[in-house]
């Protein structure tokens, strides 16, 4: 019978390979164990053909870092103002630009903001009170239970913000505080306050309520802020100004009046005898519950300063400009929109935001100068988004500053 292939009854080729084997790991073996020494010896490698790359990073001494946070607070500190005056007593438009700013004590940013721009702001005006009934009593919003409460109280007035006041207090800022009052409800503008506006008692109530208010800190004076409210509720409005004129200038404490932009109900030269200052509304063009459009298109807000320069006095007049949009929900083709779809407002951030959520790109309009997109939402719903940014405010501001105007407030 033939022998299998590859047997080998002396075992000649077996002692072969087990000494091949051997051999094989005896010198991985000293290879692993060289390359554990070479590893752990840590001899610098050879300079190859790039010369060596010194760093010059060191440890900031204590000295050190106390020299960066002067030259940071020194760069806070610096001013556009060009006077030593108070800004509510610089004539307006004339000797220097002054800045203003609203502040509403319901948005987080709104705090920051104030906290990041607290020198380069020369009047606030704090959204803190409200007049929403017949009687002209002051209410304000409780953050804690987002309720309103009295003002007033036994006589004596209550706080209603503990963060502003005593930011600008520890910060030393030369900033002028202006509380101010308004009929919105935080949903819609109280058109009741008519009733309010036309009664000398009702108005008397108001103005010692906004006495002791004004005494209970370091405020200089009111920013006056009524809106929406009936035509006949006009003639009040304007002795009530002229009312609040008189107690305040005989305290050396400033009014401030907001109007809207070109509204013909608006007696613009009786509003502005009495005020220190008449800030412009000079946006809603368009606005949530009518057709969706630009927020302030570039024509449109030439032309509402074109008009105000010739009924307000130049050194009373403030621009006001938005950073803010709206977001309009368009009524489908066929069917009805859904009792919970709303037009609402959105911030700059809002709006970028739901411009990359759905994949969609923002246009720069060119007939309005205004950035909007369209959208469609999980229930195929088309939204119209419109939106003022910090183009447009440049935009707005160059063409105020060609008509006179270097008074402004956001």
């Amino acid at each position: 019978m033939a022998e299998p292939v590859f047997y080998d009854p002396q075992r000649a080729r077996w002692k072969r390979l087990r000494r091949l084997v051997d051999a094989t790991v005896a010198a991985l073996s000293a290879l692993i164990i060289f390359f554990v020494y070479t590893t752990l010896r840590d001899e610098r490698l050879p300079e190859l053909l790039f010369s060596p790359q010194k760093r010059a990073f060191k440890a900031l001494k204590e000295n050190e870092k106390e020299k960066a946070r002067e030259r940071q607070k020194k760069l806070a500190s610096r001013t556009h103002r060009k006077s030593k005056l108070p800004a509510s007593e610089v004539k307006l438009n004339q000797e220097e630009g002054i800045r203003a700013a609203f502040y509403v004590p319901w948005d987080a940013a709104s705090f920051s903001s104030l906290r990041d721009f607290a020198r380069q702001i020369d009047l606030l005006y704090p959204d803190w009170l409200h007049v929403l009934t017949p009687d002209g009593h002051l209410q304000a919003v409780d953050d804690q239970t987002n309720k309103f409460f009295d003002v007033v109280q036994n006589n004596r007035a209550r706080s209603v913000d503990d963060r502003v006041m005593p930011f600008i207090k520890a910060e030393d800022s030369s900033m002028e505080v202006f509380p101010m009052v308004n009929n919105f409800n935080g949903t819609d503008w109280v058109g009741g306050i008519a009733g309010f506006l036309n009664d000398p008692d009702a108005r008397a109530v108001f103005r010692k309520q906004v006495s002791l208010f004004l005494s209970s800190d370091r405020f200089g004076g009111l920013m006056v802020d009524f809106e929406a409210f009936p035509s006949s509720g006009q003639k009040g409005y304007v002795a009530l100004l002229n009312e609040l004129s008189s107690d305040l200038h005989a305290r050396g404490m400033k009014l401030y009046v907001s109007v809207p932009a070109h509204n013909e109900e608006f007696d613009y030269a009786a509003i502005s005898a009495p005020a220190d200052g008449v800030i412009v509304m000079n946006y809603d063009e368009h606005y949530p519950g009518a057709a969706a459009g630009p927020v302030a298109s570039q024509d449109w807000f030439v032309d509402n300063l074109k008009f105000a320069v010739n009924v307000i006095p130049r050194e009373k007049l403030i621009c006001a400009i938005a950073n803010y949009g709206y977001d309009w929900v368009l009524k489908p083709k066929k069917g009805k929109l859904p009792a919970d779809a709303r037009d609402s407002s959105v911030s700059v951030q809002e709006a970028w935001l739901a411009a990359r959520d759905s994949d969609e790109d923002i246009t720069f309009d060119d007939d309005a100068l205004n950035p909007h997109f369209s959208y469609l939402d999980e229930r195929s719903l088309r939204h119209d988004v419109w939106f003022l940014d910090a183009v447009t405010a440049l935009n707005h501001m160059r063409a105020a500053q060609t008509l006179g105007i270097q008074t402004f407030s956001l």
